[in-house]
């Protein structure tokens, strides 16, 4: 293998460890089967999810190993994990919304 060869295949591979290591929140559903039929302590619980999800999201956006080494590194990387953060924080909001309105249409009392 000539030496060109061997420097792109290293170029590539250390761009792979990069890309993969971004910091990616997890995606929820905001609708999710059967929300119809959780009780009031169901959504009181989902609710309390929701909230330990956004915290974990923050998280991920403030000064961790993968984002100084995202902005000493590979920039695109760091931006890309804020804007995934932004997403999923998204995501959280929209279903919380959900738990909210399906709460309150049963009567459900604080």
């Amino acid at each position: 293998m000539s030496f060109t060869w061997k420097r792109t295949i290293l170029v590539v591979a250390a761009a792979s460890g990069l890309l993969f290591g971004c910091a990616t929140s997890q995606k929820i559903q905001v609708v999710q089967p059967g929300d119809h039929n959780l009780s009031c302590d169901a959504i009181k619980a989902e609710l309390a999810k929701l909230d330990k999800a956004e915290a974990d999201i923050e998280s991920k956006k403030g000064v961790t190993g993968t984002n100084v080494a995202g902005a000493l590194f590979w920039l695109p990387g760091l931006a890309y994990t804020y804007y995934d953060a932004g997403e999923a924080t998204r995501l959280v909001n929209d279903r919380r919304s959900a738990m909210t309105t399906l709460y309150n249409s049963k009567n459900c009392t604080p």
